[in-house]
Parts: structure tokens; C-alpha cells; sequence
């Protein structure tokens, strides 16, 4: 019981951060991501981008985030379509983890959703490969 109480405060401590970070963060330009009250750009941390100039599928995942964040779709879009339904996945993490959280306190079973993770997981690794291999195309 411990072990999946920790499990599920350990996602929802995950979740929390990016949430509030994706609010918090700007975007300067297409590339920049800034700290707003220092001003201070985030060095960019995509490997692939870095060792050989190439976008990974993951590219544009934090801009994606920001912009949906602070409502900006069009934007959302342009620097990862698989955002959306990455951002959607974080986002239901919050009520989902708290109620695995009280479910794991009050001695019920928690809810199993290993099928419909996999199918959601399914998806979002064939649209950030379909976005990836498109970039490179054009």
C-alpha cells in the first residue's frame, strides 16, 4: 500500500511542476524560453539539437507547453502538435494522482488504466514521429 501511495504522490509531484512552470515560463521568439522576472533565456537542452543539429520527436515539447499555457493554440501547434496531447496528459495527471492518493488512504483499490495508458501513449509516440519525420521532409 505504501509503495503505490508513493507512486502516485511521486507523479503528481512530477505533474505539479510542469504545470506551474509552463505558466511561469515566456517565450522570446520562436527559440527562446525566459525566466520572466530575471530575464534570463533557458539553455537549450535538446541533445540531438546540440550534437547534430537535427530536432528530435520531442523538439518544441517545452515552447508547446508554454504556448498552451498561456493560450496561444496556433503557436502550441507550430512547435509541436504532439504538445497539445502531452499538456493534456500532465494536466490529467493532477486530479487523477489525487484521487489514486485518497483511494490508496481509504483502503479502496486503485483504478487500473494500464489499457487506455498504453492506447494514449500509442498515440502521442506515433504523432510526435509523424510531426518528427515531416520536419525532415521539408
Amino acid at each position: 500500500m505504501r509503495g503505490r501511495w508513493l507512486f502516485h504522490a511521486l507523479m503528481l509531484a512530477i505533474a505539479l511542476p510542469v504545470l506551474g512552470l509552463s505558466f511561469l515560463l515566456t517565450l522570446n521568439g520562436p527559440s527562446l524560453v525566459m525566466i520572466p522576472w530575471l530575464g534570463i533565456p533557458l539553455p537549450p537542452t535538446c541533445g540531438m539539437q546540440n550534437t547534430f543539429g537535427l530536432d528530435c520527436p520531442g523538439c518544441g515539447l517545452t515552447r508547446s507547453f508554454i504556448a498552451l499555457a498561456h493560450g496561444d493554440l496556433t503557436a502550441s501547434l507550430a512547435f509541436n502538435p504532439g504538445g497539445i496531447l502531452v499538456f493534456g496528459l500532465v494536466l490529467f495527471q493532477v486530479p487523477y494522482r489525487i484521487a489514486q492518493l485518497l483511494r490508496v488512504r481509504s483502503g479502496q483499490e486503485t483504478w487500473d488504466l494500464t489499457t487506455v495508458s498504453l492506447w494514449f501513449w500509442s498515440l502521442i509516440g506515433v504523432v510526435l514521429f509523424a510531426q518528427w519525420v515531416g520536419k525532415l521532409v521539408l
